[in-house]
């Protein structure tokens, strides 16, 4: 066993009520005790989705006790197991570097903490050679849910023109890596063409900045008027009959954000009906249950992970900047993800 720094200080991430970055708070408590499927867990690195901030304000499943527990992925070492039978199902040892997936319920279990049990379903063993610790924290829940909108529903392969919008995110980002990998050709687009050279740096064929280019006009001129075979969107909103307009026939719409909370949103049905257009709703959520579709998911990705591009686009350092990361995360247009070093 792994000797614990001090098995009554361990600091975590709660959040004590819902709202903003403000409601979350660091506290000290016991190092958990890992009990029936558990195996607990050093952290090492911990990433951030704008989704631990929805889940905060009352998105997603309702916490119905607080302080709750936060944080959707990370890396860290195996310390111990509940049993030996936890151990032998898990194909873990103590000492293994693993990377935490958000496959656990948000309400009894999160990354942001110095020491944390997870269910060993949860835990993908790293490969130390091909992937840092740093990187693959922040790999996961974008590449998960990249994985299953393009490839199990759009069903992307070689050819196909794929749109990829609020492309220097972190999902936007995985989804350029992953539709490369798939011989597809990117259009990336972004509000300004502020992160233009990033964004085409990391694989994008195209890059069409919204606030200064006419978005149809370009799609057309790109694709030689034959539109978007794919559109993979994050923002809906009042840009949203625009996809529409600029998709191919048989088109797949891929609706998986809704940053444009302020207007709403309109479906051109004169467009959908004669190209026979999909628009179909995604979340992450739904997939991860399906234990068979999770392990092809884990299994393709495990084995693909040292190809794709590092995702971290921010790095912070100590338990204690946590709070900091989360408001930077808030009110930042970053490029990737936020990352943090926690031991």
């Amino acid at each position: 066993m792994i000797s614990l720094d001090n098995k009554n200080n361990n600091k975590s991430l709660v959040i004590t009520k819902y709202g903003g970055p403000e409601v979350f708070s660091i506290v000290d408590t016991a190092i958990p005790k890992p009990k029936d499927n558990q195996v607990l867990v050093k952290i090492d690195y911990v990433a951030l989705n704008r989704a631990d901030l929805l889940f905060s304000q009352g998105f997603y499943k309702p916490i119905e006790k607080f302080p709750n527990p936060c944080g959707m992925e990370g890396t860290g070492t195996v310390v111990e197991f509940a049993s030996e039978e936890v151990k032998e199902k898990s194909n873990l040892k103590v000492g293994d570097k693993v990377s935490i997936l958000c496959n656990f319920d948000n309400t009894n279990y999160g990354t942001f903490a110095q020491y944390a049990v997870f269910p060993y379903s949860a835990l993908v063993k790293n490969n130390s050679e091909l992937v840092d610790q740093k990187t693959a924290s922040a790999f996961w829940v974008s590449f998960l849910t990249s994985y299953f909108a393009l490839v199990e529903n759009a069903r992307i392969k070689k050819g196909d023109v794929i749109v990829i919008t609020a492309a220097s995110s972190g999902v936007g980002l995985s989804a350029i890596s992953l539709a490369k990998h798939f011989g597809a050709t990117v259009i990336a687009t972004s509000r300004t063409d502020k992160k233009k050279d990033q964004i085409l740096s990391f694989g994008a064929d195209h890059f069409i900045a919204l606030d200064s280019e006419d978005y149809v006009s370009r799609i057309k001129e790109i694709t030689n008027g034959k539109g978007a075979n794919i559109t993979y969107d994050a923002v809906a909103g009042g840009s949203f009959s625009k996809l529409v307009e600029s998709s191919a026939s048989f088109g797949k719409i891929i609706l998986y954000g809704l940053m444009d909370f302020s207007s709403p949103t309109v479906i051109p049905v004169t467009s959908i009906v004669p190209k026979c257009i999909t628009i179909k709703g995604f979340t992450l959520y739904e997939y991860l249950p399906q234990t068979e579709l999770l392990n092809q998911a884990i299994d393709f990705l495990n084995q693909n992970l040292h190809q794709f591009k590092s995702l971290v686009g921010k790095e912070f350092i100590g338990i204690e900047s946590l709070g900091d990361s989360l408001k930077f995360l808030n009110s930042s247009d970053l490029f990737g993800k936020v990352v943090v070093k926690i031991n």
